[in-house]
């Protein structure tokens, strides 16, 4: 096999494909990288088994087609700190040479007959779904599962499909995010399958710019997605999900109705004076105003009060919950903290078309100061349903994402 490639596009597809790629295992090739190109085009797979992935290097110079097996830290490390634009690879058997201007390197790889095999996809089975929707049911879903490998059916988002709906579950038995979107040609037979939160942001990883939809295939064991250049898989987590609609109180008789943003300011400001091992924070709720209070008595002991403005008309109450599991929806709904927002419309520079300078005959690029930042959309109110301090309350963020936390029993 012999081609040469751009050094850009082959580093964004190993870094992909690398996310695959098992720290440790008993079957040594597979921490290793497939190599295989054909037609203008290389194809670079990584698996452990029970996840893989495949990704496309289009506009190669192929001077030989072939493939190799290559060891995926060593090629992802080289390909990463070269600087050269282009790269070139000669392979022979097991031994690879890489060929950049003033240097090589040289690998010695596997046989590529010893590689697992990657599933084909089956385009008349597929399921599309538009990439930005897809994006959103995981951001709002997958923090919320459970990482305790005793609760295996919990570590994984519950993905359902309907002729006209996508839904996405995340539950640990202490909070729970639900998030439902419209579908146009969804399946026939209602799928419901357990994901693990892994596969679904290395799909993410396969969406290149100008993929507007995701193809999926569902099997008894196992899911599979495909875009433009890349293809995974990824076995299906096994168990039985927890019934999401039936556990969503009805009938709350307290309605709360506050800005996400300025919630979150205020639990973080309040969590501080909260102890490592009992996480509370007490929501006294009166007409129009929630107090935040917590209490600190182990090591640096100490209190936290904060008030935050709301729309409430209900009786006085108070309840208290595990700040964190709050503060992880709030950062979804907020849009996150100001230290993270990106900046770029505050340096953005324009400059306007050539015009002659007066006296001159030559021409000059007139410069405009800079355009002031657009003022960051502000994030609709939530909606907060209590009904008693042993019920879960309910978070409505607009009419398609719920999210529920249970109370503490022990009040701050």
């Amino acid at each position: 096999m012999r081609f040469r490639c751009k050094r850009q596009d082959l580093a964004q597809a190993v870094g992909v494909v690398a996310s695959a790629v098992p720290a440790r295992t008993s079957v040594p090739i597979l921490q290793n990288i497939k190599v295989s190109a054909a037609d203008g085009e290389l194809l670079l797979t990584a698996t452990d088994l029970e996840m893989g992935l495949r990704f496309a290097v289009r506009d190669v110079g192929i001077q030989k087609s072939g493939s190799a097996v290559l060891p995926a830290q060593k090629l992802n490390q080289i390909v990463r700190d070269i600087r050269d634009d282009e790269v070139r690879f000669d392979v022979d058997g097991k031994l690879c040479a890489i060929e950049i201007e003033g240097g090589s390197f040289k690998l010695t790889g596997a046989d590529p007959q010893d590689f697992p095999q990657f599933p084909e996809f089956d385009e008349k089975k597929a399921v599309r779904i538009a990439v930005d929707d897809f994006r959103d049911m995981v951001r709002k879903t997958a923090f919320a599962v459970s990482s305790e490998p005793s609760r295996y059916a919990l570590t994984g988002v519950l993905f359902v499909l309907r002729q006209n709906e996508a839904r996405m579950v995340g539950t640990d038995g202490k909070r729970m995010a639900y998030v439902k979107k419209r579908l146009s040609g969804g399946p026939k037979d209602e799928v419901k399958v357990i994901v693990p939160p892994k596969a679904l942001h290395l799909v993410e990883k396969i969406v290149s710019e100008g993929d507007e939809e995701i193809a999926f295939e569902f099997e008894e064991t196992q899911i599979k997605a495909k875009t433009s250049a890349g293809t995974l898989f990824a076995r299906l987590v096994e168990g039985s999900f927890p019934n999401y609609e039936d556990v969503i109180p009805g009938d709350p008789d307290k309605k709360v109705q506050v800005s996400p943003a300025e919630l979150e300011y205020r639990l973080r400001l309040a969590t501080s004076m909260t102890d490592d091992k009992q996480r509370a924070v007490k929501f006294q709720l009166s007409k129009d105003r929630l107090k935040l209070f917590a209490r600190r008595i182990t090591g640096e002991a100490g209190e936290a009060s904060h008030e935050v403005a709301v729309k409430y008309a209900g009786p006085d109450f108070d309840i208290s919950f595990n700040p964190d599991f709050f503060i992880d929806f709030l950062k979804i709904v907020a849009g996150g903290r100001p230290d993270v927002m990106d900046s770029e419309a505050d340096t953005k520079v324009e400059a306007s078309a050539e015009k002659p300078e007066k006296g001159k005959g030559k021409k000059v690029a007139k410069e405009e100061k800079p355009k002031a930042a657009e003022p960051a959309e502000t994030p609709s109110p939530i909606t907060l349903d209590l009904r008693d301090k042993l019920t879960a309350g309910v978070i409505r963020a607009g009419r398609d994402y719920v999210y529920l936390v249970m109370p503490l029993t022990i009040d701050a």
